[in-house]
């Protein structure tokens, strides 16, 4: 236990470190909860055999601890920190003082439990920085490293100042090279690509004041989202007349085979300054009793933690305890509130006992309720769940985002009465609508598993919520990109219970020729998505039709939609459910039912 170490085992250690294991130790204590296959590669060695014997030497001594929690599907790789023997030895080593080290690096035992609930960007990050390490010629070098990295500055067009943040900034050099300057933004794309349109923007107001930006590498999920991202910093250059920033873009799969250097280079246009400098701002050690005991600043992460433990360490321990499947789970009724329990088994493809025990898990755990009778009355019956605020605030550090721009970007909903976020009071008051527009999602999900397993390529890739689709006074009910025939199909869902009449669709469908028209809609869609329609029967097809009809008069272009009714989907005749031949146009009334796409135009896709 750390309360049985004092200075002067601390001091013993010291002088029996190697130099690799100084560095180690160093390094762990600028980057925590680091893996072995990533200090490989941002010390430049061919294999990880050394990096797991020198650590293991250093876990046997007391300097080093791992935990090993289950972020990712498959083996977890162990993930080490300092401990409190450790954080004395490097004070020693460093001439610094201990406690002021562990509060300046964050490395505390609580610092380091905030970590937990944000582990897949914290990750995300660091694979980034090993993949431009090991691109660095000869043995790589980290000179600087910040994280996150924040900039305040004041734009040359604006008259109060803007403060930009990205996930971490890191200064690397190779042998006998000058220093690279880079920011790393991982994109684990868990927001709409224009949410970082700002931030862009920003990046090149802070070029224009500097006169120099680092340059800035971005690891995302697939080559189609990294192509949307070249154009996004293209077209932001384009908006502005500007170069285009200095970056690098590729996808995760790419990192794992390597990184060309040359690509490296060609994408940091700019010459760093050559005197950055690892400092953490840690003031002098004064002389300690080698009698003393040393601090107890991070203890055991898996102990159980005093009562009155702040927040984010409270939220830390939950993090730790969930499973890849948890944190699934926690994030589908965070986008959508109030699935029965019978739909969050068919989403997933699991049974109904296993949804109820994983669900009854996390109530217990404090991330998770049901609706209570006297919320929704009889519905409560139905079992509906909703995140807690601790269970919103989770999912959201899983999405790299805070609280509030997740609520949002991404329309997480939850937190009870007692403390409502985002859409929850309009979801429970019109609870019956969100009810139905689920089911039309799940399904599509349903239906393309069938497909699936049919042999058909159907898939469900994208569910947003109403929130996370809204442009301005477009507001559709969900959007989704499903897979038909190998093509993929953007579309917006409108579902319709009779509740508004021609007006209220003259207008809804007005928003969406004033989108159209605009072509807003080309920062955010490869093709404008399709609206489909859904109401409750013919007469309701009508209606819509007509409403569609009135609001393109005097007006330019034509919006795709396509309507269809409960009845169609719901025959028994209609095997292909929601992708069969049900669907009809505004004109040439409803005698004429096509499947699924729009005309032969491209399909249209969230960027």
């Amino acid at each position: 236990m750390s309360d049985a170490y004092r200075w002067r085992d601390a001091k013993d250690a010291c002088e029996r470190l190697t130099p690799a294991e100084r560095w180690r130790l160093l390094l762990l204590t600028h980057l925590p909860l680091l893996w072995p296959a990533a200090i490989q590669r941002l010390e430049g060695l061919a294999g990880p055999a050394g990096v797991y014997r020198s650590l293991e030497r250093l876990r046997t001594a007391g300097l080093v601890a791992a935990i090993q929690p289950a972020f990712e599907i498959g083996h977890a790789p162990r993930l080490y920190h300092l401990t409190d023997l450790g954080l004395a030895v490097v004070a020693l080593d460093q001439r610094i003082d201990v406690t002021d080290l562990a509060r300046r690096a964050r490395l505390r035992q609580a610092d380091l439990l905030a970590l937990l609930p944000g582990l897949d960007q914290l990750v995300a990050t660091y694979t980034l920085l090993a993949a431009l390490a090991d691109a660095q010629p000869g043995r790589p070098r980290l000179l600087a490293w910040e994280r996150p990295w924040r900039c305040r500055f004041l734009p040359y067009t604006r008259k109060d100042p803007v403060t930009i943040t990205l996930p971490a900034y890191a200064a690397l050099a190779g042998y006998d090279s000058a220093p690279m300057r880079t920011l790393l933004l991982p994109d684990l794309g868990t927001v709409p690509l224009g949410n970082y349109r700002s931030l862009v923007g920003q990046l090149f107001q802070l070029r224009a004041v500097w006169g120099d930006l680092p340059a800035l590498v971005i690891g995302t999920t697939q080559d189609g989202r990294a192509a949307a991202w070249r154009r996004l910093i293209a077209e932001a250059a384009q908006y502005r007349s500007d170069a285009p920033l200095a970056s690098w873009v590729t996808t995760w799969a790419a990192l794992g085979d390597g990184v060309d250097p040359v690509d490296l280079a060609a994408a940091h246009h700019t010459e760093p300054s050559a005197d950055v400098r690892q400092s953490l701002g840690v003031r002098a050690a004064t002389p300690v009793d080698l009698q003393r005991c040393i601090p107890q600043l991070v203890r055991q992460l898996e102990s159980p933690g005093p009562t009155a433990e702040p927040r984010r360490a409270r939220l830390g321990r939950l993090a730790l305890t969930l499973t890849p499947s948890d944190r699934v789970l926690l994030d589908l009724i965070g986008r959508h509130p109030f699935l029965p329990r019978e739909r969050l088994a068919a989403v997933f493809g699991w049974s109904g006992a296993t949804v109820r025990r994983r669900r009854n898990r996390l109530i217990h755990l404090g991330l998770v309720r049901l609706l209570a009778e006297e919320e929704v009355g009889r519905l409560a019956a139905l079992e509906l769940p909703e995140l807690t605020v601790d269970g919103l605030r989770v999912v959201a550090a899983q999405q790299g985002l805070t609280l509030g721009e997740a609520v949002r970007a991404n329309g997480l909903a939850g937190g009870g009465p007692d403390a409502p976020l985002g859409t929850r009071p309009a979801l429970v008051r019109r609870l019956a609508h969100t009810l139905e527009t689920d089911a039309v999602f799940v399904a599509l999900v349903v239906t393309a598993r069938r497909r699936a397993a049919a042999g058909a390529d159907d898939a469900l890739e994208s569910w947003q919520n109403a929130t996370a689709c809204a442009h301005g006074w477009v507001r559709p009910d969900g959007y989704g990109i499903y897979r038909y025939h190998g093509r993929r199909y953007g579309f917006f869902l409108e579902y319709d219970r009779g509740t508004m009449d021609g007006t209220d669709y003259c207008a809804k469908f007005g928003a969406y020729f004033d989108y159209l028209v605009s072509e807003r809609w080309v920062r955010d869609y490869d093709g404008f998505p399709t609206i489909l329609v859904v109401t409750r029967d013919g007469a309701a097809e009508e209606l819509i039709a007509w409403g569609a009809w009135a609001a393109a008069v005097g007006r330019w272009g034509q919006l795709p939609i396509l309507l269809t009714c409960r009845a169609r989907i719901e025959d028994p005749r209609n095997r292909d459910e929601l992708v069969g031949r049900i669907w009809r146009e505004t004109r040439g009334g409803g005698e004429r039912r096509r499947p699924w796409g729009w005309g032969d135009g491209p399909p249209s896709t969230v960027r």
